[in-house]
């Protein structure tokens, strides 16, 4: 089993941010529990002295010093591991030097300058050295003057950086090492190149830049990441060619109300072949808006989210992971109507999880966590096993419940309502959720699923509307739980009039558990549609959902 140490450095807060190594897990190593205050990792060119021939193994002093940018002398950041055995030795604060002493043996060393204040750093600086062989007493100087700074090149003349990090991922002994820098246009990155190894060490650089938000058409922004293994390489100046990216043309909807400032748009980065700390860059974007954004393609996965930002921050995730062909062209939309509940369950060790959230249901895999406030919403959540009724909670948008780990039939009814600044839309949500469960083998926080759920989208404009006069398609989806049967019954109904009346829309088969309806907008209206929705499988999941303003009318 592997063990996982993290030591990450930011621009906002340095020392909070290095995560020690806990005492049992350093233990377990063979090597001494380390002080919650200890430094970490990491260190550069060191001269040695060879022992005599024939000498017995003896402890050796490691000494580190350190000088930042600006020329003064600073302690270090750094850890010294065995690379055989996995043991970590402490190193030892005592003005601008670490000292510490360590047997005959090879080991990686990994260091961190910090020139200005630790908090609010005018720079940082990375050193890591895969193949320190010592064999006498040892004196290190890390001069940060001497690193070159890590910096990626974008095809575009105007973007700036917004995000950065540089990191190393070592493993050692089974166990997975990652140290990692957060930089940012005013928070440059340096780094020395390293000596090579053969065992698992990698160094990853990532960066975000984005254009002017006024850039027309459409700002471009770049999520750039850079890979390399056995060493930090030579060169530390990235190029991203317009060939070895792909391009998602982006679209931030509103929820019919613009945002009051730019908005986070986090993609998150899993690199192929590479653990550690799973890096995420930001670069700002405001809703109704477009961008072109562009990925590297290569090697890499990407799940992203963005925070609608108006009186309260409203984050949208994309639980999936998606890959990029190089020269590709892509699609994505964040805050799209249709807008209504989606739900996710998880039952394992006997508890039973729910998560409703008012979001889009256009898309599969985005879930709009706004309605996970609780402010301007009102309403219940009740939960029926085997028919009986487990418990009601007068919060509508969660609760759990403790009920036995047995198989069983549930049935979830949703009932809210909500007026908040931020949205138009779903200001009246009635649903009801049908489904079988048995006891999980993992976490029911963690591994939760969606149950039979409807995804209704169509050529809505960024504040979610449709025209009115004209007959307008809906792509009509159904994604199925885990392990779910076709779809056995489905029927869908449009309203005018927040729910008066009803008009029964035709469904024409448009692919798997697809269909599309064509919508007849009247010309004179209350500015909204509203949609009721039914569907069932042969399995007896089935879903009911009445939802009330679920897009609007231009």
């Amino acid at each position: 089993m592997r063990r996982w140490r993290t030591a990450l450095i930011s621009m906002t807060a340095l020392a909070a941010l290095l995560v020690p190594v806990q005492a049992a897990d350093a233990a377990d190593q063979g090597g001494k529990p380390r002080d919650a205050a200890g430094p970490f990792v990491r260190l550069g060119h060191g001269k040695t002295k060879a022992p005599a021939r024939g000498a017995a193994l003896v402890d050796h002093s490691v000494t580190i010093h350190g000088i930042d940018r600006n020329g003064t002398q600073v302690a270090p950041v750094a850890t010294i591991i065995d690379t055989t055995t996995g043991t970590e030795y402490p190193l030892n604060v005592s003005g601008d030097t670490l000292t510490g002493s360590v047997p005959d043996g090879e080991y990686s060393l990994t260091g961190i300058i910090v020139t200005g204040d630790p908090w609010a750093p005018d720079n940082l600086t990375l050193y890591g050295n895969p193949t320190l062989t010592v064999g006498g007493d040892t004196d290190i100087t890390l001069d940060a003057r001497t690193a070159a700074e890590v910096k990626a090149v974008s095809p575009s003349t105007t973007a700036t950086e917004v995000d950065s990090y540089a990191q190393i991922v070592d493993t050692i002994a089974g166990q997975e090492i990652s140290t990692t820098l957060r930089g940012s246009a005013s928070v440059p990155l340096y780094a020395w190149p390293s000596a090579s190894t053969t065992r698992p060490y990698h160094f990853v650089y990532v960066e975000s830049q984005v254009e002017p938000l006024t850039t027309l058409p459409s700002p471009r922004a770049y999520n750039l990441a850079f890979p390399t293994s056995g060493q930090i390489p030579s060169t530390l100046t990235f190029t991203a060619t317009p060939a070895s990216l792909a391009l998602v043309n982006t679209t931030y909807g509103s929820q019919g109300v613009a945002s009051t400032s730019p908005g986070p748009h986090t993609s998150v980065i899993d690199f192929d072949g590479v653990g550690g700390r799973v890096l995420g860059l930001t670069h700002p974007a405001n809703a109704p808006s477009t961008q072109r954004v562009y990925y590297t393609a290569a090697g890499v996965h990407w799940r992203s989210n963005y925070i609608y930002t108006l009186g309260q921050q409203v984050a949208e995730n994309d639980f999936a992971s998606r890959t990029y062909t190089a020269g590709s062209t892509y699609s994505e939309n964040w805050n799209k109507a249709a807008f209504g509940p989606t739900l996710k369950v998880g039952h394992g060790q006997g508890l039973f999880v729910t998560a409703p959230l008012l979001a889009d249901t256009s898309i599969p895999d985005h879930e709009n966590l706004g309605g996970q406030s609780s402010t301007g919403t009102t309403g219940s959540l009740t939960l029926y096993r085997n028919g009986v009724q487990v418990g009601t909670s007068t919060n509508p948008l969660g609760n759990n419940w403790t009920v036995p780990p047995q198989a069983a039939n549930y049935r979830l009814d949703l009932a809210a309502q909500r007026t908040v600044g931020w949205s138009k839309y779903a200001t009246k949500v009635n649903a009801s959720w049908k489904f079988s469960s048995a006891e999980g083998s993992t976490d029911p926080f963690v591994d939760q699923h969606n149950v039979l759920q409807p995804r209704i989208g169509g050529n809505f404009d960024t504040s979610g509307r449709a025209p009115s006069g004209t007959t307008f398609p809906l792509d009509v989806r159904v994604q199925r739980p885990p392990g779910g049967t076709a779809v056995a019954t489905i029927s869908l109904k449009a309203s005018f009039n927040d729910g008066a009346t009803w008009t029964t829309l035709t469904l024409t088969p448009n692919g798997t558990d697809r269909w599309t309806a064509n919508v007849s907008h009247p010309a004179v209206n209350n500015g909204y549609v509203a949609l009721r929705f039914q569907a069932s499988d042969s399995s007896g999941n089935s879903v009911d959902q009445t939802v009330t303003r679920a897009y609007g009318l231009s």
